[in-house]
């Protein structure tokens, strides 16, 4: 089983001021075998790589309000014809945008190109919802021109230009087929980047952070709101990590299996489902960390499992929950 840390930075708490060999065996100490992050080192690379611990990095898809400064147009619009504003640090972009879609490609391979990484996990890869909460905003995007422009020549299906009177239409008689395309722009551009990933790194892994949503939960959201389809979605990914952070989104930890077995079923992929450390949005005990990191290495669909954050981990307590369980 896969037990990495995300979020490895060289200059936190235990790590700072050791040499790459130095760091990579306290890693080794708490029984970690995989690792996310520090593959901008290429010292801390090569000495993980030395010791047998495969190296991933994440990507950043569909957000930041760079793309909306740069690009204007790729700012999500809402059913009334307002633009999706910021959530805190959130901002969504709309993935169906031919410059951000070739933009992002264009990043990724730079990325895959430099650093010898064993993986890459895309992340942010859907249509906007800044879904860290029990019951968290579910917002229909995107019902600008140029968005049904594309639907329509994709579909034949013309809607109204009007953003309101789109939304009714899209969202009520053809909402099988808006539902329909929006999961196809997902799956599209994850099958581009899975091909250029393995064109540049034949041997690497593709993984996707999902939406730690099971398939009816919020009347179908995982396809309607955020347009992942992990059925379609499998023919391209190798791993699948649900972001199941039990305490963001007020649920029990036993929650985490029922969501990694309704990805690995839905998927037939590898799932390695990415619990939480960090303290949000209160402090998690270590205690229930134990409870999630047992809940994930308990449950038969999962063969890995990651922590966010590696940071969030670092109290005595929390290594000692860890170590006790990956040792």
């Amino acid at each position: 089983m896969i037990r990495a840390p995300y979020g490895f930075r060289g200059d936190l708490g235990p790590f700072a001021g050791r040499g790459p060999r130095d760091q990579v065996d306290l890693l080794l100490s708490w029984g970690c075998n995989a690792v996310f992050g520090g593959y901008d080192d290429t010292e801390f690379v090569a000495a993980a790589h030395d010791a047998g611990m495969p190296v991933y990095a994440e990507f950043g898809c569909f957000v930041g309000e760079r793309w909306w400064k740069d690009i204007p147009a790729s700012r999500p619009v809402l059913t009334e014809g307002s633009l999706l504003e910021a959530d805190g640090w959130y901002a969504g972009v709309n993935p169906s945008h031919p410059e951000v879609r070739s933009g992002l490609l264009e990043e990724l391979e730079r990325l895959v190109s430099r650093s010898p990484i064993d993986g890459v996990w895309l992340d942010f890869i859907r249509w906007p919802c800044h879904w860290e909460a029990p019951d968290p905003p579910r917002p229909a995007t995107s019902f600008d021109a140029g968005t049904l422009e594309r639907f329509a020549a994709a579909t034949g299906i013309q809607a109204p230009s009007e953003p309101g009177q789109a939304s009714e239409l899209l969202l009520g008689a053809e909402r099988n087929a808006w539902t329909d395309w929006r999961c196809q722009q997902i799956t599209d551009w994850v099958r581009e980047a899975a091909q250029l990933v393995r064109r540049v790194r034949p041997e690497a892994l593709v993984g996707l952070f999902s939406i730690p949503w099971r398939q009816d939960d919020f009347d179908g959201a995982l396809k309607g709101v955020v347009g992942q389809d992990l059925a379609a979605l499998g023919k391209h990914v190798d791993v699948f990590s649900p972001m199941v952070y039990h305490l963001m989104c007020g649920q029990d930890p036993e929650w985490i299996a029922e969501v990694v077995r309704d990805a690995q079923r839905t998927s037939g992929k590898r799932v390695w489902p990415i619990i939480q450390s960090v303290d949000k949005p209160t402090d998690l005990s270590p205690k229930a960390y134990g409870k999630a990191l047992d809940a994930a290495m308990g449950c038969d669909e999962s063969d890995g499992l990651i922590v966010f954050t590696l940071e969030g981990m670092l109290s005595p307590t929390k290594v000692a929950e860890t170590r006790s369980r990956w040792t």
